[in-house]
């Protein structure tokens, strides 16, 4: 497939915005919307819990997404546990899981605060946090490692949404497993834009959303539980599809990933991600790591050049990713967000939900400008142009 233009093809909204706003959700190919809208008008029913024609072809559509997912992240079906989203994911990893007064539990200020408040919230349950602290721009203090030692559970993004910066995952990962820690990985921003290896990466858990890289649809998401520590999980909910037998003075858990899916799952919702996944793979994961790594480069050239402009994260491009955050010097971020947005280019403003770093920057926010391969040069060198000119106006 040949990206930019035939994805934007697939992608009416192209046409009308230059929508920059990929880490927050990624739009939508037409095929994509298309399985979802095959699944509700020709073989809707229940999955698992019939025996007929229509049960029968909706299980086996949302079994082969299941499938799809396992191959996309190099794991087997049965390490698959379909969820609402990242979050989700990650706030069943700090919940199902035993910790002890005393455990370690080790993140980073780089974290979105899904990967960063269930943990702190363990502090409620006697386990003790600790934090590998960023340096500005940006990026994760290499002296910070030392705090893995004693940890009983770390968890890290592979991608920082509000910095762009690519986290060191397999040195952290390396460290993790030396300690006999458990590994987790937040991929929210990596899916869809790298490739995900669950056995290269060497984690434990592994948590993703459908819509944003790999341009599915929303309420679908992916929590990765290896084999090896799948019985030292207990399930957050259950109910209904989740056990084997239910007796008056107990229960037997269906096995993974059922007996983590109670009730009737977003079945459209994994057909569209198994649908999105094959799209992606269409397109070929490196074309994608190209045209971002194009995009990339031009704004972070552009925006060094530009008076009163400060960009963040990661100075080594090889080590930043599709997610260019900035300020403007004087100017709140929502405001700069807004004048963009007047020229039909969308943009996210603000914290986005990662106050330790902008604390730790000193920001109150910033503007973040997210890129997919859909994405074109003409698109980007517009938002430079409007900065430009924001900032010439402050210069007066």
């Amino acid at each position: 497939m040949r990206i930019p233009d035939e994805v934007r093809a697939d992608i009416p909204l192209t046409r009308k915005v230059a929508y920059l706003d990929n880490a927050a959700t990624s739009l939508t190919p037409a095929p994509v919307v298309e399985a979802v809208v095959r699944y509700y008008m020709e073989y809707k029913g229940n999955v698992h819990r019939g025996v007929h024609s229509l049960s029968e072809e909706a299980s086996r559509a949302f079994h082969e997404a299941r499938e799809k997912v396992a191959h996309f992240i190099n794991a087997s079906p049965e390490e698959v546990v379909f969820v609402g989203n990242t979050t989700e994911a990650l706030n069943c990893v700090a919940l199902g899981l035993t910790f002890d007064p005393g455990d370690i539990v080790v993140t980073t200020e780089l974290e979105h605060h899904s990967n960063f408040l269930p943990f702190l919230r363990l502090q409620n349950r006697g386990v003790t946090m600790k934090v590998l602290e960023a340096v500005p721009p940006g990026v994760l203090d290499g002296e910070q490692m030392e705090k893995i030692q004693g940890a009983h559970l770390v968890t890290c993004s592979m991608i920082s949404n509000a910095m762009g910066t690519v986290l060191p995952v397999q040195e952290i990962g390396a460290a993790a497993r030396k300690e006999g820690a458990l590994f987790c990985v937040d991929a929210a921003q990596a899916a869809g834009h790298v490739p995900l290896d669950v056995r290269k990466l060497g984690c434990d858990f592994l948590a993703f959303s459908g819509h944003k890289g790999p341009m599915g649809p929303t309420g679908i998401g992916v929590l990765f539980m290896k084999e090896r520590v799948q019985n030292q999980m207990e399930p957050c909910f259950l109910g209904g599809g989740a056990v084997k037998d239910v007796s008056l003075s107990g229960y037997q858990l269906a096995d993974v990933p059922h007996g983590f899916e109670p009730g009737t799952p977003n079945i459209a919702g994994a057909i569209g991600l198994g649908a999105a996944l094959d799209y992606i793979r269409k397109i070929g994961i490196s074309h994608v790591q190209k045209q971002e790594a194009l995009l990339t480069r031009l704004t972070v050239d552009e925006f060094s050049s530009i008076p009163h402009v400060t960009w963040y994260g990661s100075r080594e491009l090889e080590t930043h990713a599709g997610v260019i955050s900035f300020t403007v010097e004087g100017m709140n971020s929502h405001d700069v967000a807004s004048i963009l947005d007047t020229h039909g280019i969308m943009v996210r403003s603000g914290h986005h939900c990662a106050l330790p770093i902008m604390k730790k920057l000193c920001i109150p926010g910033t503007v973040r400008a997210s890129y997919h391969c859909y994405n074109t040069v003409q698109e980007v060198e517009l938002m430079v142009d409007i900065v430009r000119e924001v900032s010439r106006t402050l210069a007066g």
